[in-house]
């Protein structure tokens, strides 16, 4: 029980800690139609996670197959995955890219 405690403990603070650093992106040299365009997407990409992971969810849950109606569903959690990973490979890289800069450290491309 220990170990999902702290499995638990560990997610919760990392899942904080990434919103942090996200939440202190400087965005203010976006344009308007970006920002419309970020925000939607990424409104989008959340609303699929959410309903893909719920589907998937339920769908162990019950002991069952996926659903007919749980494919949508599920395709909508695939497309906002496919957003987003891209995405997080660009904040590592970038992250690294600042280390780099700030120490001359060696830094590893995730791809």
């Amino acid at each position: 029980m220990t170990n999902t405690e702290n499995s638990t403990a560990f997610t919760t603070n990392s899942i904080t800690v990434f919103r942090s650093l996200i939440e202190g992106l400087d965005l203010s040299h976006f344009g308007e139609a970006q920002l419309y365009d970020l925000s939607a997407l990424a409104s989008e990409s959340a609303g699929g996670l959410c309903q893909g992971l719920l589907c998937l969810s339920e769908g162990l849950e019950n002991c069952e197959v996926l659903p007919p109606e749980g494919i949508a569903q599920v395709s909508g959690y695939l497309k906002a995955s496919a957003h987003l990973i891209p995405v997080l490979f660009e904040l590592c890289e970038q992250a690294n890219s600042g280390l780099m800069r700030m120490k001359k450290i060696t830094a590893y491309p995730m791809n």
